[in-house]
């Protein structure tokens, strides 16, 4: 996309995101280009999911159409909820200790696995597997699983939405990593980490042997 095109995309998303809402006629005499030219990035961006279109019946005359932005418009924009996140934790560590935190993380795994269990029951290992990889995906960790001859399962997490609270508080990691061996009933070990410099997160996972 050529950068004036780019450069007219977000000034056209800074606007809505200040006024909630605008007119295409709104937009182009803010921005200085014609209707026509601000409808064509409208479109576009339509199309991408950035913007939505919402019908305003007026008393008389024809109905104006204006736009607002999606949830993944929103995600263009700066954010620092993962600081937060870590600055919050910060603060009950020097409140109520370290055991407090552990204890945090430890009841988020307990809801994630009924979450992730009731999804999963009756399910083949391979089949679980899958099923945690399309979860983890929709979570935003940019997950997938993989098989091989010998019956080797792997989930691979090429991204980590909680990366500035894993960085430091690295017991988050351990507590997935224990998630997902309870949800799966298998042997669950972390052989890629990004936290420790790797590009993902990968995981091998085998059926675990019972022991008559």
């Amino acid at each position: 996309m050529p950068q004036q095109d780019e450069s007219t995309r977000r000034q056209i998303l800074e606007l809505i995101k200040r006024q909630g809402e605008m007119t295409a006629g709104q937009l182009s005499e803010a921005i200085g280009i014609t209707s026509m030219g601000v409808r064509q990035h409208l479109n576009s961006m339509e199309r991408d999911g950035l913007i939505s279109t919402h019908v305003f019946r007026q008393k008389r005359g024809r109905p104006s159409y204006r736009f607002r932005l999606t949830d993944e418009a929103d995600r263009l924009f700066p954010a620092r909820y993962g600081q937060m996140a870590v600055d919050l934790l910060e603060q009950i560590v020097e409140i109520d200790g370290p055991d407090k935190v552990n204890q945090l993380f430890a009841r988020r795994m307990d809801a994630f696995h009924r979450d992730y269990s009731d999804r999963m029951k009756g399910l083949a290992l391979k089949e679980k597997v899958e099923v945690l990889a399309a979860i983890r995906d929709q979570e935003g960790y940019m997950a997938e699983s993989e098989t091989d001859s010998e019956g080797t399962y792997t989930l691979i997490e090429y991204h980590c939405p909680i990366y500035e609270i894993a960085r430091r508080f690295p017991q988050a990691c351990h507590y997935e990593q224990e998630l997902f061996a309870r949800t799966l009933g298998a042997d669950v070990q972390r052989d890629e980490h990004k936290i420790t410099g790797d590009t993902r997160c990968r995981y091998v996972i085998k059926q675990t042997i019972s022991k008559d």
